[in-house]
């Protein structure tokens, strides 16, 4: 947050928001065929989608662009909205999944957090969007709301969209970093002052109470670490894998649950940071729920950063002693990584991953940790494969191959032969599937 500036817009900001503040219809009445509306990460607004879909039957190609899907169900995902309202994430979630491999929703993929690559350079035909719609807190005294624990792709949107539109939610905190924005910078506000919904999660597997033990004895105090999205990581910091350490930084996408409980303990300080030295770095709080904001709210030791920025490898590797751990759905014997997809189906997507994996592999000091269970769920199908299906998206590929965990242990692969290689991942497989791994292996 830092300090505004009261000679900005000091004089008439409060005229400008006064009397730019309208209804969700009034916003959606501005949306016209053809029309790209840009929704912020972290931002979805129902009073707005749901004031999009009653027009639905006026409007043609509209695309609505987001970095995940929808937390709510409004109902889009058939081929009877498709040339309405379309969809364009580069994330897919289990509630989007079938309608990207049905062709309902595209699918863009986006590499190391640069959303705006294309259009600066005026890549795809693309010349950015014609709406960006988020959520903000009321103005402060010199007119400046806080986007809130959700900054991600807001300052791209915005930078990108001709209209700009709010959602003002006293229930939102106010944060610091990169989450200021005047209200000189709107084009239009509505009030939408709703508590955030708590987001459910699954549970952690089996097996990630023993993977979380092994990942323990790969950090060490001191070390500035990522935490990906997924089951498994998620699960680590409420398992006990930072339990013991001392001024643990954090630079990560998201942050995972459990985290805060690390910063209260004083496990997590970022003392010994060299990028963000004494500051808990990130794009957003997604996986938290608005039962953590309050702790969050004015507490300068958050800084939110941009997608684009926390994302950048060449930014990651500036934090010495990095450790990125990070989730998978399956690796080869060969250590090539796949986080997006079981084949050709789309199962989710790459995120952060490849840009924490190589700025980790990057870092003085650090280490790229690759966390998976050995099988799926139901324990009949090995994650360990000796090579990958046709079709497969690799998401890490065989050079930046580094530390690999499962149940079974920890695999080195970083400076190993091929061979080495397989018999290290073999040797964390699960038990009754090694003898057809080692077959197989043999056979390549």
């Amino acid at each position: 947050m830092g300090k505004t500036d009261p000679g900005r817009g000091a004089v008439d900001w409060r005229e400008h928001y006064e009397s730019r503040m309208v209804t969700p219809e009034a916003i959606v009445e501005k949306v016209a065929s053809g029309d790209r509306v840009y929704i912020a990460t972290g931002h979805e607004c129902p009073a707005l989608v749901g004031a999009l879909l009653g027009r639905a039957y006026e409007l043609k190609g509209v695309q609505i662009r987001r970095i995940s899907s929808f937390w709510e169900d409004y109902g889009i995902f058939t081929d009877e909205w498709s040339s309405t309202l379309r969809l364009n994430v580069s994330f897919a979630t289990p509630s989007s999944r079938s309608a990207i491999a049905e062709g309902i929703v595209d699918y863009t993929v986006v590499g190391f957090g640069d959303l705006q690559r294309h259009i600066d350079q005026g890549r795809s035909g693309s010349t950015g969007y014609d709406h960006c719609w988020f959520t903000a807190t009321p103005p402060d005294e010199n007119g400046f709301c806080s986007v809130g624990a959700e900054l991600w792709d807001l300052k791209t949107g915005m930078a990108h969209s001709k209209v700009k539109a709010v959602g003002i939610n006293s229930h939102l905190p106010r944060t610091f970093g990169d989450t200021l924005v005047h209200v000189s910078e709107i084009d239009c506000f509505f009030n939408y002052d709703e508590p955030a919904a708590h987001r459910m999660r699954r549970g952690p597997g089996p097996a990630a109470k023993a993977i979380a033990q092994h990942v323990s004895t790969l950090v060490c105090s001191g070390d500035t670490v990522e935490i990906g999205a997924g089951t498994t990581t998620f699960a680590l910091a409420e398992l006990g894998a930072f339990d013991g350490k001392e001024d643990i930084g954090f630079f990560s996408e998201t942050a995972a649950p459990g985290i805060l409980d690390l910063v209260k303990r004083g496990i997590v300080t970022s003392k010994r940071a060299t990028l963000h030295p004494g500051k808990f770095v990130t794009t957003g709080l997604t996986a938290l729920g608005p039962e953590d904001w309050d702790y969050v709210n004015e507490n300068p030791f958050f800084e939110f950063h941009n997608y684009d920025y926390v994302l950048n490898p060449t930014v990651i590797a500036q934090n010495d002693n990095m450790v990125a751990i990070n989730n998978a759905l399956a690796i080869d014997l060969k250590g090539q990584v796949a986080v997006s997809s079981i084949g050709p189906r789309l199962l989710a997507g790459s995120g952060g991953q490849l840009s924490f994996h190589t700025g980790a592999f990057l870092s003085k000091g650090g280490r790229a940790v690759t966390v998976l269970p050995s099988t799926t769920s139901e324990g009949s199908v090995s994650r360990i494969v000796h090579q990958h299906p046709q079709g497969q998206v690799v998401t890490v590929p065989w050079d930046l191959a580094d530390t690999v965990v499962t149940e079974y242990g920890v695999a080195e692969l970083l400076g190993k032969t091929m061979r080495e290689r397989a018999e290290a991942l073999i040797a964390i497989a699960h038990p009754d599937q090694r003898p057809e791994l080692e077959e197989a292996a043999r056979n390549l």
